[in-house]
């Protein structure tokens, strides 16, 4: 008899941004393996709600026909802001609304709920609906929560930050099997937990029709970012990537969301940088297609210890496609940039170098064509969904 799984999730198909397109990737794989999955959703929210009336980001047909087996909840909230009483109120609405949708899912017999996390309100609403489905819980932790909010600088309040640590812990205990999409949190997490409970590394990652094997791109040399440009991007560095970038003459494009989205362009605007193209947020495959026919990626995070442990979506992403990554960055993305040879770590202040080896890649096309290559081969052996997916699927199994 198939298992059935219900997964939570704010984040899903056709939200843009790494977490939409795990969740998606999760779901549909887990199907193809012969578990009856199905997701909890809300309306694609996130950065805002009205991006999504346009049709071009709902390119999967095959999800658009699965109404039944995605369960969309409505939000009132319209545009997903960083004001920390309006995001509060966000989350709480997707909790009480997450809530009802569990219990008039009672009868439906699920064997686990997968709920995804942050933000950790959805989690709340898993444990509660876990007791009356009556169904095991599998726990993904996308980010370490609250150590994330004190990263960013929004939240310092001493006592409320107890309480979260206090929840946090509770939330790791509750859980049968804990899933994390970085190695850098295992020990954390392990750190809060009273009882020896599985935890299963399942990466970001492409499917296999995503990988670019070979490059073909022959036009201007050209650098690129992609993602969000938010409180953890380190957006004063990538300004000065692109003020750098446009004294040596060097084409950047950027596809950015997000909350310092504006500051971004009206810095570019303000400083005449005729060489940085910034373009609107796109379906991934786009985004793909635009890093693919780039020959140099960059990619930042603060100098924060719980950033350390993270492994951005996008520096997958610019491995998917042959294209070697510059990074501002260190800990677990550093690690893994360094160790498969797809590119060079800097430490973030270093602008001047990562500029000078911009230049020396732009006059050594064999070098750009080895690390391009290095890329390939390290997503191929440890970042393919189809082959990660398995350890899931056994310890549903099970």
């Amino acid at each position: 008899m198939k298992k059935k799984v219900l997964i939570m999730t704010q984040n899903f198909y056709p939200v843009i941004g790494s977490a939409g397109n795990r969740m998606k990737n999760i779901y549909q794989l887990l199907n193809d393996s012969d578990i009856d999955a199905d997701v909890l959703t809300t309306e694609p929210a996130y950065p805002n709600k009205n991006l999504y009336n346009d049709k071009t980001f709902w390119d999967d047909e095959a999800l658009n026909k699965e109404t039944k087996k995605i369960i969309r909840v409505p939000i009132k909230n319209k545009k997903f802001s960083n004001h920390i009483v309006s995001r509060l109120y966000f989350y709480i609405e997707i909790m009480w609304r997450f809530l009802i949708k569990l219990w008039q899912l009672r009868k439906e017999n699920y064997d686990y709920i997968m709920v995804s996390s942050p933000p950790i309100f959805i989690v709340f609403s898993a444990l509660i609906g876990k007791l009356f489905l009556k169904s095991k819980l599998i726990l993904e932790v996308r980010d370490l929560w609250p150590d994330s909010l004190v990263g960013v600088k929004t939240f310092d309040n001493r006592f409320i930050l107890k309480i979260f640590r206090m929840l946090e812990k509770r939330m790791y205990g509750a859980a049968n099997q804990i899933v994390i999409n970085s190695k850098g949190f295992e020990s954390h997490i392990r750190s809060k937990l009273k009882k020896d409970i599985p935890i299963i590394y399942l990466p970001n990652g492409p499917r296999d029709h995503e990988i670019v094997r070979s490059k073909t791109y022959e036009g201007e040399f050209r650098v690129v970012y992609t993602g969000n440009l938010g409180l953890a991007q380190d957006i004063d560095h990538l300004k000065l990537i692109a003020s750098a970038l446009q004294k040596e003459g060097i084409r950047f494009d950027v596809i950015g969301y997000g909350i310092k989205t504006d500051e971004f362009t009206s810095y570019i605007d303000k400083h005449q940088l005729k060489n940085v193209y910034m373009h609107h947020p796109t379906t991934r495959k786009k985004s793909l297609e635009l890093i693919e026919n780039s020959n140099i990626a960059v990619a930042f995070l603060n100098d924060v210890d719980v950033f350390s442990t993270v492994l951005p979506g996008k520096i997958i992403d610019y491995m998917t496609c042959g294209t070697p990554i510059i990074a501002g960055i260190k800990g677990t993305a550093a690690q893994i940039i360094t160790k498969s040879g797809a590119g060079f770590a800097f430490e973030q202040q270093d602008i001047q170098g990562m500029i000078e080896k911009i230049v020396k890649l732009k006059d050594n096309p064999k070098e750009l064509e080895r690390i391009g290559e290095n890329c390939t081969k390290a997503v191929q052996d440890a970042f393919l969904w189809e082959n990660n997916i398995n350890e899931l699927v056994q310890i549903i199994n099970e």
